[in-house]
């Protein structure tokens, strides 16, 4: 293959999985230097995004992570995560590009990519306090964690809710943690009040999607929000007309197009796709599940996670107890069979990529090559002069 053109070679490896590359990296150095580079990497995640290939689903139990190929769909892989567990639980925050944000109850969060098998401790962030609502703590607090494509930063966002029950008041302070700056920062107030105070934010098109009211009064049907990561404001989404009834709405993410779920009244669940980001008139009905059709009798909980390579099924996640692909032309549902899967579980699905977790800056490349060679050289006069073993 060393005669192979460039682009040709490029082409070929941009279409592989993470674990292949990573074993092709030792077989020469241009190997090596072609799949580190930011191009190849960005490449390699556009073709696996647009082709629907590489993508993994992760699953939560507890502190247990699982992996599972979406494509085979065989048995469900220990993950190995990289933090410490006090009381059994880890949470996943959220994924992008291939890393996954995981925090465990003693607050510490982490950005890992479990292809790569490398992690990075973010700086601890303290939680916001109001003296003016009782203990000062937030009554709730959820996460959001996405890509900011404009300034190609990676960027984790936190909402504190603050709740005076006597008065009907509500206050969501937003703060905004900065891979690429290394900072946590403020960020414009929520001026709405979350529906769901344990659901983390569902990314789409660039923003963190959560359902929320205008007002506390949670008998009224809730809407959907963006907090829009490159200009760190929020605003409203236009809904489908079908949100003017009765019903109980979530917001999820489907094939990169925001998607939201219609339970009613836990009978059937409508599953909507917003097929162009902004524009209410681009809601489209995807499909119908009703009760009777799925495993158990029951629609507590529906998430949509992705279609099938084909692009004919969908798989959801019902009542965190089972996944169910749903067929869109025979408009049927068939339950999953998964060696190694929990009774109870939380789903994500992850793109298998080679994005790493620490931002290196251009800027900075001169000063880091002077101080490894300082390093360099301060370790040979070191290793020179000899050294003590003290135990």
């Amino acid at each position: 293959m060393a005669g192979m053109p460039l682009d040709v070679l490029t082409d070929i490896l941009c279409r592989l999985p993470v674990k292949p590359l990573l074993q092709f990296r030792s077989i020469c150095k241009s190997w090596r230097c072609l799949i580190d580079s930011p191009d190849f990497i960005y490449l390699h995640h556009k073709n696996s995004t647009e082709t629907g290939s590489n993508l993994t689903l992760i699953l939560r139990k507890d502190s247990d992570l699982y992996s599972v190929d979406l494509h085979v769909m065989h048995n469900a892989v220990d993950l190995a995560h990289p933090l410490m567990c006090y009381s059994n639980r880890i949470q996943v925050l959220g994924s992008c590009n291939g890393l996954l944000c995981i925090a465990n109850v003693a607050e510490d969060i982490a950005l890992w990519n479990p292809f790569l098998r490398k992690h990075k401790v973010l700086p601890f962030l303290p939680v916001d306090r109001n003296k003016k609502y009782g203990s000062g703590l937030p009554g709730a607090w959820v996460y959001g964690f996405g890509y900011d494509s404009v300034h190609e930063d990676h960027k984790l966002v936190r909402i504190s809710q603050f709740i005076d029950l006597d008065n009907e008041v509500v206050v969501s302070k937003v703060k905004v943690y900065s891979l690429r700056e290394n900072e946590l920062r403020d960020s414009e107030d929520m001026p709405y009040v979350l529906c769901y105070t344990r659901k983390n934010g569902t990314l789409a098109s660039g923003c963190l999607h959560w359902v929320a009211n205008r007002k506390f009064k949670f008998d009224e049907a809730g809407m959907i929000v963006a907090f829009d990561l490159t200009v760190e404001s929020f605003r409203e989404v236009p809904m489908p007309e079908c949100t003017k009834e009765n019903i109980q709405i979530d917001v999820g993410v489907l094939g990169g197009c925001v998607c939201m779920v219609a339970n009613y009244n836990y009978l059937h669940v409508d599953v909507w796709v917003m097929k162009e980001y902004g524009v209410k008139e681009s809601w489209a009905k995807l499909f119908t599940v009703a009760k009777n059709e799925v495993l158990g009798g029951a629609l507590r909980y529906l998430k949509p996670l992705a279609y099938s390579k084909s692009g004919e099924e969908v798989l959801f996640q019902q009542n965190h107890e089972r996944l169910v692909w749903y067929d869109l032309r025979g408009k049927s549902v068939r339950n999953v069979n998964l060696r190694g899967l929990p009774a109870s579980f939380e789903a994500e699905i992850c793109v298998q990529s080679l994005f790493p977790v620490e931002v290196h800056r251009k800027d900075n490349d001169q000063r880091q090559n002077l101080g490894e060679k300082d390093n360099n050289k301060k370790m040979d006069d070191f290793l020179s002069e000899g050294f003590k073993l003290v135990l």
